[in-house]
């Protein structure tokens, strides 16, 4: 029977099977609540004692940043719901700052007389500087990058495992070669506030959606896990933009596909990206390197070059965390600098670096909306967003056909970068052959080695299909991200690392 699928989504009635075949799981997930329970939160007054706490032994500057998280997730593997988690973080992050120094503490829970001691043992960085004065609040409005329309604390589990569990049939039921089917579902409710003694007062809520699908194929003891991950910083209306089963379908289609592949050729050749995350290359092997703590300290192979052509005509490249609901978009920064597109190089030329506070202070520089955190246990940072190639003006299939013999890497999957040489090397997940102009066999055990400068400057295609791909960026903490390109050419400067 055919239904609406918004008014599917919006229903709150158990609908799905996983109420009577999984109790255990469901006893979790509506036991143990899903509610914070009753809000607290700082005062004024309080805030204001504790922003002057962190300067009573120096320091040009202090924030508060007041966190509260609601989660749930759950696990569905081999035909069976094997995980749930209802959770409930609370917490308070203290920060003194001195020049480049930051001092920091933080609390779990919102009492106000720890939150004291957090300032106090914050304050010491700073006790040799001169203290800075706390200025009267100023509260701003969130820009509204973020919207909401169902939810997700409104909608029933069993709604939520439904949509999971048509998701793994669908996978299963794709091919006889597949053997397993894995999905995780993570949903939570983020509300912050953040005050500084610049005065700023501001605070908003952010849903994130996550999903991340696995689907392992095998054939004559050959095995390949497709992957594919959906993820929003939006309502459960996000499920009227995705089809859960279509993505389950995709990453099965993968796996199967993989397991003909070759033995993936090696040397330089031309390189074909497709569109979506294989923008994962430009954010570790370019993205990294524009972050201005990587500037300050001297560590990347873009200091200094502001102006200068760094890649090639056709190459604009843009962090932009006011991308409406992306994964990586931000109404304001953990700092409360508003979301901002910031084009970092253009037409080949660098035009900037993404900042947080103390690395634009110490660049001369504004602050671009840039700094994160992974939580209120973490003080922020210079961090990506969502960072993505712009569209080009050339078509897939002409990239394709003009090639005449090369690889075109659809799915990339874990590497590593030096920010201070911009050499990367990354493991394909998927690949395929180009020969005389056509996508032809499957390949595996590929992966590529360069310098992200280099393919800057021989990428010699770019067409107009940009996607975002979602995902996670670890640095020392671990934030959401998209990354994102269109169809892609580098023409010289990746080695194919092969096993033929």
């Amino acid at each position: 029977m055919k239904i609406d699928r918004r008014e599917f989504l919006k229903s709150t009635a158990a609908i799905s099977a996983g109420a009577a075949l999984y109790p255990g799981i469901m006893s979790i997930l509506s036991g143990s609540g899903c509610s914070p329970g009753v809000r607290r939160d700082l005062d004024e007054d309080q805030i204001a004692a504790i922003l002057e706490k962190g300067l009573s032994k120096g320091g040009d500057f202090s924030e508060v940043y007041i966190e509260e998280i609601s989660s749930t997730s759950f696990d569905m593997s081999e035909g069976s719901f094997a995980r749930a988690t209802v959770g409930v973080s609370q917490g308070i992050g203290v920060r003194t700052a001195e020049g480049p120094k930051n001092g920091y503490a933080y609390i779990n829970g919102f009492d106000y007389r720890e939150a004291m001691a957090a300032a106090e043992a914050s304050a010491y960085i700073s006790a040799s500087g001169e203290m800075g004065e706390v200025a009267s609040p100023a509260k701003k409005s969130p820009a509204g990058y973020i919207t909401i329309e169902v939810p997700v604390s409104d909608v029933a589990e069993t709604v939520k495992m439904d949509l999971i569990q048509s998701a793994e049939q669908a996978g299963r039921d794709f091919s006889p070669l597949v053997k397993q089917v894995d999905i995780e579902y993570y949903d939570h409710m983020k509300r912050r506030k953040i005050a500084n003694s610049n005065g700023l007062r501001i605070e908003n809520e952010i849903p994130l959606i996550w999903v991340v699908i696995n689907v392992l194929a095998e054939k004559n003891g050959v095995r390949h896990r497709g992957r594919k991950r959906l993820s929003a910083h939006q309502g459960f209306e996000f499920f009227e933009l995705i089809d859960l089963e279509e993505a389950a379908r995709a990453a099965a289609n993968e796996a199967v596909t993989m397991l003909e592949a070759r033995p993936a050729p090696s040397g330089k050749m031309p390189v074909v990206l497709y569109p979506g995350w294989g923008g994962v290359l430009m954010h570790e092997a370019v993205g990294h390197g524009l972050e201005g703590d990587a500037v300050f300290r001297g560590a990347s192979i873009f200091a200094g070059k502001i102006g200068e052509k760094v890649a090639s005509d056709l190459v604009t490249l843009v962090d932009d965390s006011s991308w409406p609901n992306a994964r990586g978009t931000t109404d304001f920064d953990d700092e409360g600098t508003p979301g901002q597109r910031n084009v970092l190089i253009e037409n080949g030329i660098l035009k900037g670096y993404m900042h947080d506070l103390i690395s634009a202070r110490l660049l001369n520089a504004s602050p671009t909306g840039n700094g994160r955190r992974e939580s209120y246990r973490h003080f922020p940072i210079p961090r990506m967003t969502n960072t993505f190639l712009e569209n080009g003006n050339a078509k897939r299939e002409d990239i394709i056909a003009e090639t005449a013999s090369g690889l075109f890497v659809k799915a990339l999957s874990g590497g590593s970068v030096d920010t201070t040489t911009g050499e990367f090397n990354f493991e394909v997940r998927e690949a395929y052959l180009i020969e005389n102009g056509k996508i032809t066999s499957p390949v595996s055990g590929a992966s590529l080695i360069g310098k992200g400068i280099d393919v800057l400057s021989n990428i010699d295609a770019i067409a107009g299909d940009l996607e975002l791909g979602v995902g996670i960026c670890g640095k020392g903490q671990w934030v959401p991200v998209t990354s994102g390109q269109p169809t892609a050419r580098v023409a010289t400067g990746i080695t194919v690392g092969g096993t033929a």
